[in-house]
């Protein structure tokens, strides 16, 4: 009967250890996913490095910043869309960024590109 206890006590800690295991490496994990989501949302740093390429870019009426985020991904002007589009909320050019044509270049960093279809700085065509 002691033999019985001492098992199922042993194998009940066991199991805690490892669910205990389990949480910390679970926490871990997901802390360093959002330090590295943070960390390139700050990051502003450009797609390639220079001289780039040029690309033309049309912001059309009403997109909102989730569509231009989308455009930029598929033009190769940001790696993820997801992050511009944070940036973009963040920085408060969601309100600024005016229709047109735009040419941007894959050596701007996010915040340039953004002056620049906010109409804050060169790039309209």
């Amino acid at each position: 009967m002691n033999g019985q206890k001492a098992m199922l006590s042993a194998g009940l800690f066991m199991f805690r250890l490892a669910v205990f295991l389990l949480v910390i490496v679970g926490v871990c994990r997901v802390g360093e996913f959002a330090y590295d989501f943070c960390y390139q949302i700050v990051l502003d740093a450009p797609v390639d490095s220079e001289p780039g390429r040029d690309v033309s870019v049309t912001l059309s009426q009403g997109m909102d910043a989730g569509e231009v985020a989308r455009l930029m991904e598929r033009k190769g002007l940001v790696e993820d869309a997801g992050i511009f589009h944070i940036q973009i909320v963040l920085t408060g050019y969601d309100d600024k960024l005016q229709e047109g044509t735009y040419v941007l270049n894959t050596s701007m960093t996010p915040r340039q590109m953004l002056e620049v279809l906010a109409g804050e700085a060169e790039g309209e065509t």
